[in-house]
């Protein structure tokens, strides 16, 4: 199969490379333009596209599919399939029918189950238990396609969003592979998706990654794991300024208030409002991840010192 493949970030690196060393042939990659990146701000072309320049692999980038001349380029590819994985953008009908077979998608969920951009962090976040590797086609409506393949996959209690973004991205080529093959050969059977139990996994924005201590510790503990590394979670210190917290665990303190912070020989803990949680890595603003023993250390923060915004604070107190 000819298979022009779409993606951006470095979880589509996997999938592309399989396809690549496979009996099928990478014709061209779609991916996002270089976006601007670090303290320099200075542009950065994709993994995707660093991916197919080093293996010679003819480069399209474009932040949507309505300019005409993405829309040429693809259709003079020569492309028989497209494959998706992680792309950044939504391919609209007129270019899902372009290609003899499609396009299909591997998505990290149980589809129905987050339907959407966050899947894998969402997913830790509602404190799932599983997970899972689905291959299906794609069709106008949002990840609605029938199903190709789908593999269930455990979420580890203390694993994070990043890690198993990666742990999937490699689990998940393979399959790929697989059922581009099967397209290949006409043996390639799809079913239909349920809309039972269908959930959607929307994009993150800054506030959502503000720890509310109000919550469980479990649920705080799940919020951290989720967004880590990176975007991060991140709570208010008195001054003002954000802290991200990068990795917990649930502790077993029962007399803290929510936010209120306890710093022992050996352990950072916070109140939430069942339970608490042990802080283990932070980053404060500025500067780069360490220990949270390490930060308190230097912080010299006053006793009974409350972390969050002003509504928690005040309720705290």
């Amino acid at each position: 199969m000819k298979v022009i493949f779409a993606g951006t970030p470095d979880i589509a690196v996997p999938t592309v490379q399989a396809l690549h060393d496979s009996s099928h042939e990478v014709v061209a990659v779609l991916t996002r333009p270089p976006a601007r990146r670090g303290r320099g701000r200075s542009l950065h072309p994709s993994h995707i596209a660093q991916w197919a320049r080093q293996h010679d692999v003819p480069v399209i980038e474009a932040a949507n599919l309505s300019e005409p001349d993405t829309v040429q380029a693809i259709a003079e590819c020569g492309a028989d399939l497209g494959v998706v994985v992680a792309y950044g953008a939504l391919i609209p009908p007129s270019v899902l029918d372009m290609l003899p077979h499609g396009w299909i998608n591997l998505h990290f969920s149980k589809l129905p189950r987050w339907r959407g951009a966050a899947p894998v962090q969402r997913a830790i976040e509602a404190g799932d238990t599983s997970t899972a590797i689905d291959v299906f086609q794609l069709e106008a409506g949002l990840d609605t396609g029938p199903i190709f393949s789908s593999q269930t996959v455990e979420i580890d209690p203390f694993i994070t969003g990043g890690e198993l973004l990666d742990t999937l991205a490699h689990q998940g080529a393979p399959e790929v592979v697989n059922v581009v093959t099967q397209i290949e050969a006409g043996t390639a059977i799809c079913q239909p998706q349920s809309t039972a139990g269908m959930t959607y996994a929307r994009m993150i924005s800054s506030r959502d990654l503000e720890i509310d201590f109000r919550a469980s510790a479990t649920d705080v503990h799940n919020l951290v794991r989720a967004w880590s590394p990176k975007p991060g979670a991140w709570t208010r210190l008195p001054n003002g300024q954000r802290m991200k917290i990068l990795n917990t665990e649930v502790g077993n303190r029962q007399d803290l208030n929510p936010g209120e912070l306890v710093i022992t020989r050996d352990q950072v803990i916070v109140g939430t409002a069942a339970g608490s949680v042990i802080l283990k890595t932070v980053a404060p603003a500025g500067k780069s991840h360490m220990a949270a023993n390490d930060w308190a250390r230097g912080a010299r923060l006053e006793p009974s010192t409350i972390l969050g915004s002003e509504s928690v604070i005040s309720d705290a107190q």
